[in-house]
Parts: C-alpha cells; sequence; structure tokens
C-alpha cells in the first residue's frame, strides 16, 4: 500500500473536526474503491465496491483497535474466515457480524463484492454510546455481546437490505464527486439508524445452513479455478478437474459451490461470455475467432448462447458496445 492510502486509512479512523463531514475515497486498485465517514465518535461506515478477485495490497491498519465490524452484501460474494480455521462466504442478502479486524488478503470469489460495513471502535463505544444507539433501546454491554460472539452470519429481511443499499449508493454518489449537501452525514445517520432498527426487530435471522469449508479444500477449489480460467479456449470436464486435484465428482461440486455460489457449469459459461464481451468489444479479433477463443468451436452454438446470455447476436453485440478505433481484422458473418 503506498503512503497516499495509507494516510487515507490514518486519517479516517482519526479524522480532525473539520473532516468529520467528509466521505473519503480509497483506491485499492483497478475498479476497486472504499468510500468511508465518521458518522459518530468511534462508528465509522464504509461502502465497499470491489471489482477484482484479492486486495493483497490492503494495509493492516486496525490491530491497535478493538473492533466490532457489521458487513453487509448486495452484490457478488466475500469470504470469511472463521475462528476454527474454515472459510464460508457471503452472498446477496447476509450480514457477517464480527470482531476480527479487517485482513490484507481478503478473497473475492469471481471478482466481484459490493457491500456496507459499519465499523465500531469498542475503545470509543465502551465507554460513551452515540445517542441515537441509546434512544433504540441499545446499550454498550449489547455491542461488546456481539463482539464476544465472534463471526456471526445473518439472512437480512428484503426492507433491511433496501436500506442497505440506500447507504451504498449515497456513500458512493458522494465519494465520486456529486454535489453534496451540510446535511449528508445525518441523511446517511438517518440510513444507518433505520437499518440497525429493522435489524434488531427480528429482521436478521441467524444463517445456520451457510456451507464452510476447510483450508485445504478452499485450496482444491481457488486453485482449480484458476487453472480453468486461465485459457478459456480449452475445455475440462469436471470428472477430470476432479481428478486432476484428487478428490470426488461429488466432493469437488459441493465444495466449488459453497465458495462460488453456482455449479462448475454455470460459472464457467459466465466466465465465457465475460471474455467474449471483452473481446467483441476491445478487440480486433473476427467473431469465428472469438469463438474459439471462448471455448466454442461452432460459431452457431456460440452465437445462441451469446444471445441467450446477453440478448444480443455476437455481431449485434459487437456494433453496440465496439470501443471506438477498434476494427474487425475480417468480414464478421455471425
Amino acid at each position: 500500500m503506498n503512503q497516499q492510502g495509507t494516510t487515507a486509512w490514518k486519517q479516517m479512523m482519526e479524522p480532525s473536526i473539520e473532516e468529520e463531514r467528509t466521505v473519503r475515497k480509497l483506491a485499492l486498485g483497478e475498479h476497486s474503491y472504499v468510500y468511508m465517514i465518521q458518522l459518530w465518535e468511534g462508528v465509522y461506515l464504509w461502502a465497499n465496491a470491489i471489482h477484482r478477485a484479492r486486495l493483497s495490497d490492503q494495509p493492516n491498519a486496525f490491530e491497535r483497535y478493538d473492533c466490532l465490524l457489521l458487513n453487509i452484501c448486495h452484490k457478488g460474494r466475500c469470504e470469511v474466515e472463521l475462528a476454527q480455521g474454515n472459510y464460508v462466504y457471503m452472498s446477496p442478502g447476509i450480514l457477517n457480524i464480527s470482531a476480527m479486524t479487517p485482513r490484507p488478503d481478503y478473497y473475492y470469489p469471481g471478482g466481484l463484492y459490493e457491500g456496507i460495513e459499519l465499523v465500531c471502535d469498542m475503545n470509543v463505544l465502551k465507554e460513551k454510546l452515540p445517542k441515537a444507539f441509546t434512544d433504540l433501546g441499545m446499550t454498550s454491554q449489547d455491542l461488546l455481546k456481539l463482539r464476544q460472539q465472534g463471526n456471526l452470519l445473518a439472512r437480512v429481511s428484503m426492507m433491511a437490505l433496501q436500506e442497505e443499499e440506500k447507504l451504498f449508493e449515497i456513500l458512493c454518489r458522494i465519494g465520486n464527486g456529486d454535489a453534496t449537501h451540510p446535511r449528508i452525514v445525518y441523511d446517511l445517520r438517518l440510513a444507518m439508524i433505520s437499518l440497525i432498527y429493522h435489524l434488531m426487530h427480528g429482521e436478521a435471522t441467524v444463517n445456520e445452513c451457510a456451507l464452510a469449508v476447510t483450508k485445504g479444500q478452499r485450496k482444491i477449489v481457488t486453485d482449480a479455478e484458476a487453472e480453468m480460467t486461465s485459457d478459456l479456449s480449452c475445455r475440462m470436464t469436471v470428472e477430470q478437474v476432479a481428478e486432476r486435484f484428487g478428490v470426488s465428482v461429488s466432493a469437488f461440486k459441493k465444495y466449488f459451490v459453497s465458495v462460488y455460489g453456482r455449479p462448475v457449469s454455470q460459472y464457467m459459461k459466465e466466465k465465457r461470455i465475460e471474455k467474449a464481451k471483452e473481446l467483441l468489444t476491445e478487440s480486433a479479433e473476427s467473431i469465428g475467432t472469438v469463438s474459439l477463443l471462448c471455448g466454442y468451436e461452432h460459431q452457431g452454438k456460440f452465437g445462441a448462447v451469446f444471445k441467450a446470455a446477453t440478448g444480443s447476436s455476437p455481431l449485434e453485440y459487437r456494433r453496440l458496445h465496439r470501443v471506438p478505433g477498434k476494427r474487425v481484422r475480417r468480414k464478421d458473418t455471425i
């Protein structure tokens, strides 16, 4: 992490009086950002907009803080390490309550994650809780009990998820430079209190069915995913992959769904379509070549699968989305 990024984290956790109304935008690599604001003393709100699989350059800036984190996902997936060393994965509508400080090596299966995170500095809040919290009947002991529970996964209601998305949209919009106004912090506080109210009144049910994987099972699946997606022109059957990594087909399928949230076949089809979109818009390859590079030997099959996924034929998609200045090598026919 460069000096600018490290300074941003420090300023976020220890803002001056003048900076308390500021939404900070921290870049975590290409197309990945965290938007941060202090809502009350000891209470911070983040909007995580991650579009990469790993954040290997994230600083471990929270070791000296006694944090409680409430993290809600509305898009993509995020890895959560349990105290026992196993892993579970957040998906849309899942809340993670954690006492573990943010790690420098988070993993986001599929390379996409969006959600908000409420960060509570318990060194501050165990002495003085914001009045907005106490007005809801919440005490410092309630927060301390949550912290003592360790990692907890729960599924939130649709209403609570709508409040989360409202917070995410406001933070991202202001953080990206849209005109702000003096009451932005109050708008965020109101939305945050509304979310906490929904969570306190039975709109978050503990998710007992979360499928955990061990460190070894996780490594098998992530290594297999990296191998299968490294060259999409090559196709490997699930049987071949399972044999390659020394597990049964049924076990591999189970581990894969636990980590990536969908079957291998669906996941790989999505990756091939993503690659096809990229080649159609950013390269000069013919559609026949794009088909081969994405693992389809027959243009007709590729065209049918692509249209079913996007609503447009490959040629139509290219015409609508082509990057200016890109020319195809030879006439497209599909």
